[in-house]
């Protein structure tokens, strides 16, 4: 700021400040540092001078007496500049409106100093905890402004600027109050941050780095937790249960085609949820002949257990059906969940289930769905099986016996050798292991679908997905919103597979060329990748008998390094084929038994009857015709526009910065580009009336009444 008549000088001190227009102080204030590191200030736009260029110990109360501001917030961002100038913290004092027009006549800041601890708070007998840190030192600084008539601007009526306490110094001003401020460009950072699951001292770390170091970030780190923690309780102003609804009815109006139901307790109060979107119910629709049924723990500030549907799809990954959230996991609450789940999925029921062995889980199954076929999570089984048996041989056997393809009574011979042989006759859990050997032993289980999902440890590996975004902080309607953000990680994956299958090729590894071709053709990558193992493994196998009368045959083979007879049925009318090793009934994928016998007869193409619907490229084909067609809307909502602009901003800010030039350029960009859009928001919220806390609760329906959640007790995960 130089003088007209003085170019190579500055102007007097006076009149600088009496000239001095704050920006944008209806908003915010805007302290940032200057490429030489001084403490600058925005003036309408542009950098002027830091204010550590003016002296002001010269300042005296009469330069400031003459000051007019045209708004009440321009006052304000002049006195907290000052304090930050001089190492004060500001706090408001008193204000006085016109009664008729609502103006304000008169308002005062003081030094937050001010004022004295009240005795009877400092004399207290009767005190619990360690009382606060004394901050008030009856300090008379103040500044106060009154609207004059004459002018229509607030002009400086008193000012007091000595304070009988030191002051800080100017590396110490940043941890006063009113020099500290989050942003609302900083605040939607964190809360992107926040969403996808990290954590509030790892998004301040970031920000640490973004400004190159602690001394330069404007607020700290418990402003940033309190700030987070008062956005979330101004999104459940109404309760969290009425944000969850208020979320889901949000989500029913882009997607008609979600279902969820809930159930409450004699409190009115949430004590159960169920939600499915139209993807989760046409995914269903077509690879719902298996699920896994498990819970997991610790994903909600109420402890309640996220009941989780899950199967898998055609590229043999996992594929979420539909979730629950329940208070208790008792008999009821799982048979409430498996009936909204068949009402949800137009009571298509599935062919086979695996759990993880709950007590409550399995009375639930056999009541509400008594044909279908319920396997134990073999992962759950060994994990028992090491605490309860300390014999490492047993424990070989006892696997031996759970995963062999064999015959019933094979494998009871071989269970009767191996309990005797090792003395665990009487042993207790052995014992009950047994009784339920028709729930994990592949002797009992082959020959019915699961899909090759032998344990739940498809469902750990998600859950172990999941709890990236989901802890125990989480409130209801923040574990929808997190739970939808995992699902579509999922989503995004099955995506990328679908382009993997459909552009790329691979190149031929075995010598059944014709064949490899035909799968390659039909089934999805993953899918072939198993198909293909059992192409190569058709070699090991010969032929050494078969009764053929010209229309069906049945082909004996056997291992080349191993007993045992293996039958191969194939008609040559029909074209259907069939093993012996019921393969093709249990994971509904042609054997390499079947594939030698391919081979034999001379074939270029995989039978029909060995090729599943759900494990080829057009699994969906025609078979989501019950629900109507997904909305598909691109809705841009503001999160994700924020996203894509910070996203674009990244590589113009990166070579911004590596010139003094630049960087002094697209500084001067983002302050003229920020201030009009700025005013293009406040036009656009006027123009639709609309709020963007409203937009951020979700708010698409009136209340419903509901109270939240009791919260559980922390428990263990209790499985058997």
């Amino acid at each position: 700021m130089q003088s007209a008549n003085d170019p190579n000088g500055k102007r007097p001190m006076q009149d600088s400040w009496k000239d001095l227009t704050i920006w944008d102080a209806t908003d915010e204030f805007e302290i940032s540092e200057t490429e030489e590191g001084t403490q600058g200030m925005f003036v309408r736009g542009q950098l002027h001078e830091g204010v550590e260029d003016f002296n002001y110990e010269d300042l005296d109360e009469r330069d400031v007496m003459t000051m007019k501001f045209n708004i009440e917030n321009e006052a304000e961002a002049y006195y907290v500049m000052l304090g930050r100038a001089t190492g004060f913290s500001v706090r408001k004092s008193y204000k006085l409106k016109d009664l008729e027009t609502g103006w304000v006549r008169y308002r005062q800041w003081v030094c937050s100093r001010q004022g004295l601890r009240d005795k009877k708070h400092i004399q207290r007998k009767d005190r619990q905890r360690e009382p606060k840190a004394v901050t008030k030192v009856d300090c008379k600084a103040y500044f106060k402004v009154r609207l004059s008539g004459e002018e229509d601007k607030y002009v400086v009526s008193n000012i007091v600027m000595r304070h009988n306490h030191k002051l800080a110094s100017p590396t110490s001003t940043k941890f006063l109050k009113s020099h500290r401020h989050i942003s609302e460009a900083d605040y939607a950072q964190a809360h992107v941050l926040r969403r996808v699951g990290m954590k509030t001292s790892q998004i301040m770390k970031l920000f640490v780095l973004q400004c190159g170091g602690y001394n330069n970030v404007p607020f700290t780190i418990k402003d940033l937790y309190n700030k987070m923690n008062s956005e979330r309780m101004e999104e459940i102003a109404d309760g969290d249960a009425e944000g969850a609804f208020a979320y889901l009815f949000g989500k029913k109006d882009v997607d008609p085609n979600l279902y969820f139901n809930f159930t409450v307790d004699s409190e009115r109060r949430l004590s159960r949820l169920f939600w499915s979107d139209s993807k989760s119910r046409e995914d269903y629709r077509c690879f719902g002949d298996v699920i896994v049924f498990d819970s997991t723990y610790n994903t909600n500030k109420y402890l309640h257990p996220l009941v989780v549907m899950c199967g898998i799809n055609n590229h043999f990954s996992t594929s979420i059906f539909a979730c629950s959230t329940v208070r208790e996991e008792d008999e009821g609450a799982y048979e409430w969940v498996l009936n909204t789940f068949l009402e949800a999925m137009d009571g298509k029921k599935p062919i086979s289930v695996v759990t993880d062995g709950a007590p409550q889980m399995r009375k639930a199954i056999k009541k509400c769905l008594p044909n279908m076929k319920h396997r134990l999570c073999c992962w759950h089984l060994n994990q028992n099986l090491n605490s309860h048996v300390g014999n490492k041989d047993f424990r070989v056997g006892f696997k031996d016996c759970m995963y062999n393809n064999c015959c019933i009574d094979k494998f009871e011979a071989k269970w009767a050798k191996l309990v005797c042989s090792f003395n665990m006759e009487n042993n207790y859990w052995v014992k009950q292991v047994y009784r339920k050997r028709k729930r994990w032993a592949l002797a009992y289980l082959r020959g019915y679908f699961f899909g090759g999902m032998r344990s739940t440890q498809r469902c750990e590996r998600m859950h172990a997905m999941l709890k990236i975004y989901l802890h125990r902080e989480l409130r209801l309607f923040e574990t929808l919103r997190a739970f939808d953000l995992a699902n579509a990680w999922l989503r995004h994956e099955e995506a990328r597979m679908n382009v993997e299958t459909k552009h790329t090729s691979l190149l031929p590894a075995t010598e059944t060329h014709y064949l490899e071709q035909h799968a390659v053709e039909v089934f999805t990558r993953r899918i072939f990748l198993k198909v293909r193992a059992e192409m190569r493994s058709q070699g090991l196998y010969f032929r050494y008998n078969a009764m053929d009368d010209g229309v069906q045959c049945i082909h004996f083979i056997s291992h080349s390094y191993s007993n045992g007879e293996l039958r191969v049925l194939y008609n040559r009318t029909s074209g259907i084929m069939s093993c012996s090793c019921l393969q093709m009934e249990t994971v509904r994928l042609p054997c390499s038994h079947m594939f030698r016998i391919m081979v034999i007869e001379g074939m270029k193409k995989i039978p029909p009857n060995c090729i599943m619907q759900s494990w080829t490229r057009d699994a969906r084909l025609g078979r989501s015709g019950s629900l109507q067609e997904r909305s598909e809307v691109t809705n841009v909502n503001e999160m994700a526009r924020y996203a894509r602009l910070s996203s674009g901003c990244n590589t113009m800010c990166y070579y911004g910065a590596k010139t003094t030039t630049g960087y002094t350029q697209l500084l001067n960009v983002i302050d003229i580009q920020t201030a009009e859009m700025k005013t293009l928001s406040l036009e656009e919220s006027i123009a639709t009336g609309s709020s963007s806390q409203a937009h951020r609760k979700g708010d698409a329906s009136g209340k419903v009444g509901i109270g939240d959640p009791h919260a559980n007790r922390l428990r263990g995960d209790k499985r058997t």
